[in-house]
C-alpha cells in the first residue's frame, strides 16, 4: 500500500527558503519537513548523537533517518519548529544544510579503521569539509557538486559516480614497501543520468595536492561550467585533456 501526497499548507517561497537551509518537504503530511544534519565526514560523536535525538524528540516525529550521503534527517518536523530546531542544533555545535547548486557534503567511507584501507578517509574528508563544504558554502555553482572519498579500490562509497572521487592507491611498490597515494576520478553521477568518472593521469602523492586539485576543479566547474549542467557535462564539453590539464596545473 503506497502513501497519499498531501497538499501542503506551507507557503511555496517559505518551502524553498527552508530547502536551502537543508530541510525538505515529507510528502505524506500538510507542514512537516525532514531536516539533515551534516555530519562533516560520516562519523558524530555519542554527544552529538544524543543531541540530535533530542532535537528529533523536542521538535519533529522522535524519529531519524541516515542518507545516502551522510546526513543525519530528523523527519516530520513542523514548519513553525525548523528555527528553533535549527537554533538548537547550532548552540550545540551541530548545522542543516546538504541542498543547493554547491559543494555538497563530503562522502567518506571507513577506511581510516578499515583493513583494506590505504589512506585516512575520515581526516582528509574533514579537511574537505572544512575547505570546501564549509569554505566554499557562499560559492554558487552551475549545479551540485559531490565529492566522496575511499580508502581503496573496492570502491565501497563510489567515488566514481561522483563529480569528484578520490580512491587511495598504490603510488610506488619499492621492493617489499608500498606508498601509497591518491588517485583522483572526475565526471561522475548517479541519478536520472549516469556517468562513470574518468582517473586523471597522475596518482598524486599528498593530501595537500589533493586538496589543490579539488580546489581546481571546484573554481572551474564555477568559471566555465554552464548553469544547471553537471561537472560530467562540463567536462565533455571542454574536453578530458583539457580540464585534467587544468586540475593538474600542467
Amino acid at each position: 500500500m503506497g502513501f497519499n501526497r498531501v497538499e501542503c499548507t506551507v507557503d511555496t517561497q517559505e518551502i524553498i527558503r527552508v530547502k536551502g537551509l537543508g530541510c525538505l518537504r515529507d510528502k505524506t503530511t500538510s507542514d512537516c519537513f525532514n531536516c539533515r544534519v551534516i555530519t562533516r565526514n560520516g562519523k558524530i560523536t555519542a554527544k552529538e548523537s544524543m543531541i540530535i535525538s533530542s532535537a528529533s524528540e523536542k521538535f519533529g516525529s522522535g524519529e531519524i533517518a541516515f542518507t545516502t550521503r551522510q546526513t543525519v534527517e530528523i523527519q516530520k518536523v513542523p514548519f513553525e519548529n525548523i528555527a528553533p530546531m535549527i537554533e538548537f542544533l547550532n548552540a550545540n555545535g551541530l548545522e542543516t544544510g546538504g541542498t543547493g547548486a554547491k559543494v555538497r557534503p563530503i562522502v567518506s567511507c571507513k577506511g581510516t579503521t578499515c583493513i583494506y584501507g590505504l589512506i585516512d578517509t575520515y581526516g582528509l574528508s574533514l579537511k574537505i569539509h572544512e575547505r570546501f563544504y564549509k569554505g566554499y558554502h557562499d560559492v554558487n555553482l552551475p549545479h551540485k557538486f559531490k565529492i566522496a572519498v575511499g580508502g581503496c579500490p573496492n570502491n565501497c562509497v563510489k567515488p566514481n559516480l561522483n563529480d569528484l572521487g578520490v580512491i587511495g592507491s598504490v603510488l610506488v611498490n619499492e621492493g617489499d614497501t608500498k606508498i601509497f597515494g591518491y588517485k583522483v576520478v572526475i565526471g561522475g553521477r548517479w541519478g536520472k543520468k549516469t556517468a562513470v568518472a574518468k582517473p586523471l593521469s597522475k596518482i598524486l602523492a599528498t593530501e595537500e595536492e589533493v586538496l589543490d586539485v579539488i580546489e581546481r576543479a571546484i573554481i572551474l566547474f564555477r568559471d566555465e561550467g554552464v548553469k544547471n549542467e553537471r561537472f560530467s557535462d562540463t567536462i565533455e564539453r571542454l574536453g578530458f585533456d583539457y580540464v585534467e590539464k587544468k586540475l593538474l596545473n600542467i
